[in-house]
Parts: C-alpha cells; sequence; structure tokens
C-alpha cells in the first residue's frame, strides 16, 4: 500500500467524522430494546431514513446507532449516496427468526451499493445471533446460501471500516465486490466456533479421525475484491476464511483485484488468510499483487491458502493468480494443513460433500481435481514459521498448467509429525532457501 493512500484514506476518516452533526435513528422512528421482527424492521427502516437524511444536508453527514441503546435489526438497503458516516456505539442484533426471512439467497443485513465516501466505525457491536442458521443449513433445512451476509457491498468507492465488533454472523461477516480504495482497520470479528463444532458433531459432519471439520459453515471475516485494499490491526476468530481476497473480472469496474495488504491482524481457529477461489469462466477471474504479512496464526485449520475452484470450458474460460506474497507469518499448533496450495475445500457448487478437506487422507483425486485453467504463478512465502501440526503443507498444481515462479524463503516447521510426513506436492516449480522439511521446490 503506497503511502500515497495511506494518507488518502487516513485523511478520508477524519474528515468524513470530524466535520458532521449526528442524525440519531431515534429521531426516524427506531424503537430501543424491543425483539420481534415489528421492531427489527422498524429499525432496519429508521436506518434507512437517517442516511437518506444525510443527502439533504452539508453538515449533518453521520448516522448514528446511539450508545447504550439496544436495536433490533432486519435488512437495510442502502444505494446512490456519497460522502456519510455510519456510527455505530450502540449494540445491535440481528434479528433470528428463520421464517420471517426470505427463502432465497442474496440476503445481507446492511447492503450498501454505488457509493462514494462511507465510513463506518464506532465502538458498538452487531452480533449475528447466527446460531439457528447454523443449524439449519447443517439439517439441509435451508440451502446453504440461504443466509444473510452482514455486510454486502458492491461498487463502494473511498471506503473505511474500523473500530467496531461483529460477532457470529449467519453467513460472511463483510462480502465486498467491485471496491475501490477500502481500508479496514481496528476490527474484531468473533464466531462461536464451540456451538459450530457442536453442531457439526451433532449431525455428523466431523471427522474424528482426524479430528477436522468436514462441512463449512462460510462464516468468513472479510472477503474484499477490487482494487487497492489495505486491512490491518484487526483481529479474527472464526470457524472459516479470516481474509479471503476474492476475484474480479471484466463484469466489474475493477476487472482484476489487485494492490492488497494485509498486515499486523492476529487469528484464531480460522481458515487461512487466502486468495479465492478463483474459477474459470468467460469473464477471467483475476487476482493479482497481494501481500499478507505480519500474521499470527493460533490453531488455525489452515493459515496460507490458495484455492482453485474446479469447471470451466477449454478456449472460453480462463482465471488467473499472481504475484502472491506471505511474508512473516507464525502459525501456532495449525488443526490441520498450516499451508495448503490448491483445490479448495468445499466441495462445489453446493457445499454437500468432503470435496478437498481430508485430501489425500480420504477420498481420490477425483474428489479434489486441479483446475489446468487456473494458473498460479510467481508465489513466495518468506519468513514462515509454522510450530506443530500433521504436515507442512500442500503445493497442488494442474499437470498441463503447473504451478511456476514459487519461492520459499526460510520456511521453517517443526513437530514430530514432520519426520513422518513431508510436504504433498504436484506439478510445481520454483526455488527454496532455508526450508525445513526440504519440500517439492528443491
Amino acid at each position: 500500500m503506497s503511502r500515497g493512500l495511506r494518507c488518502f484514506m487516513l485523511a478520508l476518516a477524519v474528515a468524513c467524522i470530524g466535520s458532521s452533526t449526528a442524525i440519531s435513528i431515534d429521531e426516524h422512528g427506531a424503537i430501543a430494546g424491543e425483539s420481534g421482527i415489528e421492531a427489527a424492521s422498524a429499525n432496519s427502516l429508521a436506518i434507512e431514513k437517517a442516511f437518506a437524511a444525510t443527502q439533504s444536508s452539508e453538515d449533518d453527514r453521520v448516522v448514528e446507532i446511539p450508545a447504550g441503546g439496544t436495536y433490533y435489526v432486519y435488512s437495510s438497503t442502502l444505494a446512490n449516496l456519497t460522502d456519510v458516516t455510519f456510527k455505530i456505539d450502540g449494540d445491535l442484533y440481528v434479528h433470528d427468526v428463520l421464517e420471517d426471512w426470505p427463502d432465497t439467497n442474496g440476503l445481507y443485513v446492511f447492503g450498501f451499493t454505488d457509493m462514494t465516501g462511507l465510513t463506518i466505525t464506532g465502538n458498538g457491536k452487531i452480533n449475528g445471533q447466527g446460531h439457528d442458521w447454523w443449524v439449519a443449513v447443517a439439517r439441509t433445512d435451508i440451502a446453504h446460501n440461504y443466509r444473510p451476509n452482514m455486510f454486502e457491498m458492491l461498487r463502494v468507492t473511498d471506503c473505511v471500516i474500523e473500530n467496531f465488533t461483529t460477532m457470529d454472523s449467519p453467513h460472511f461477516n463483510f462480502h465486498m465486490k467491485d471496491m475501490l480504495n477500502l481500508e479496514i482497520r481496528y476490527m474484531t470479528i468473533t464466531t462461536d466456533w464451540r456451538k459450530q463444532e457442536a453442531i457439526l458433531k451433532e449431525f455428523g459432519l466431523f471427522d474424528f479421525d482426524l479430528n477436522i471439520p468436514m462441512f463449512p459453515f462460510n462464516t468468513d471475516g472479510f472477503d474484499p475484491a477490487g482494487e487497492n485494499i489495505w486491512i490491518h490491526d484487526c483481529e479474527i476468530e472464526n470457524y472459516d476464511d479470516a481474509v479471503a481476497v476474492k476475484p474480479s473480472s471484466s463484469k466489474y469496474n475493477t476487472p482484476c483485484t489487485k494492490n492488497v495488504l494485509v498486515e499486523n491482524i492476529k487469528v484464531k481457529y480460522g481458515v487461512g488468510m487466502s486468495i479465492g477461489s478463483v474459477s474459470a469462466n468467460s469473464h477471467h477471474d483475476c487476482v493479482d499483487n497481494v501481500t499478507f504479512r505480519n500474521i499470527e496464526f493460533e490453531k488455525p485449520f489452515k493459515a496460507i491458502y490458495i484455492k482453485t475452484n474446479p469447471g470451466g470450458d477449454e478456449g472460453v474460460d480462463s482465471g488467473s493468480i499472481s504475484n502472491i506474497v506471505y511474508e512473516n507469518i507464525t502459525i501456532e499448533s495449525p488443526v490441520w494443513y498450516a499451508i495448503y496450495i490448491g483445490p479448495q475445500q468445499m466441495k462445489e457448487p453446493d457445499g454437500a460433500g468432503t470435496g478437498c478437506m481430508a485430501y489425500p487422507f480420504g477420498g481420490g483425486d477425483e474428489n479434489c481435481p486441479t483446475n489446468p485453467l487456473v494458473p498460479i504463478v510467481n508465489v513466495t512465502l518468506k519468513d514462515v514459521s509454522i510450530s506443530g501440526g500433521v504436515t507442512p503443507g500442500v503445493v497442488r498444481c494442474n499437470e498441463t498448467a503447473p504451478c511456476t515462479g514459487f519461492d520459499f524463503d526460510n520456511v521453517q516447521y517443526t513437530s514430530w509429525a514432520s519426520r513422518l510426513e513431508g510436504w504433498i506436492c504436484e506439478n510445481v516449480e520454483g526455488n527454496e532457501h532455508k526450508v525445513q522439511p526440504k519440500n517439492c521446490l528443491a
């Protein structure tokens, strides 16, 4: 992230917060302290009205969830707004009666579309109350994607997200597409992984022999796609991807996700600082120039995670992953693979089945195919320390489109298992220096 962009993002945040008078949602019909669909709908409508009111004033550009207040919310749609701040100082609870939500995908609690100059800040928290959705998905009462994301963002430019806490999201915490100039900082994301694990065990979706879940809840932390993205100084405790940098394509204003820096993050029980998954399609899914650095993992399922998606027609569809750096990464007691580069763990398109979660210990290659239409090139791992785990890592690429330009420098793995299992590598080319145990790049 360039110094100029950092200064711009800081100036944007100060300008948006410092020059405005707050508009409380109480002024627009919010009902504090009451649950139920009527109160939740009224509160979500009050948020929409407060945002609309900011556009008729030069000074009152802040929508406020008042400190000390508790509000149940449903779904708010916010679009075509400029230079506005959403200040969350109270506590928000997502309405969790599933029968009151539409039986469809594309749901969200807060939807932001076609906005410029958006800041979301505050000292409050948003509780997604996701437990009943997790049970419904595990029990197959609802489809995997028929759950609301906490935040859904599309075509938002000059955006800062900071300081507040999200917890127990029904689905993704932040799902962001076609973003330009995004900074996320000082955020906390928590997920009750103990409840998720208990649900998996109850419905036979946990492998007791391997001690890993066999079904993802997709309660991702931050899933951004776009250009000029800086995520830093956050803490994430969840049961899925902590940060998953998603591809962009020619369908969007930002045709390739690029210029992304993720740094100074602490992750517990996550499934990685991830790239993807990246598919092959006619619009060319693309991720380029992404750096993860100064990341601390505690008991992750995966930590360094680059994932492709199967499918596509040769000569028509394509995708690419290029110029990815992981630097100064500490991985303590990984539950499964500390490093995984290859086909994604989740079985597509519906999430049913084990997919690649247990490869190669469970299921054959037919359950975990590599994709020749999505090459992975120029990946650097530098100063990576791994303590514990079953194996140092997996790098699986396609025979007709091998991974090239890989560089592993000072990647150290310490565990009793390192004497039993080495790297699992297929079709990868590159160089290594100070890698222990020796991997497949030598």
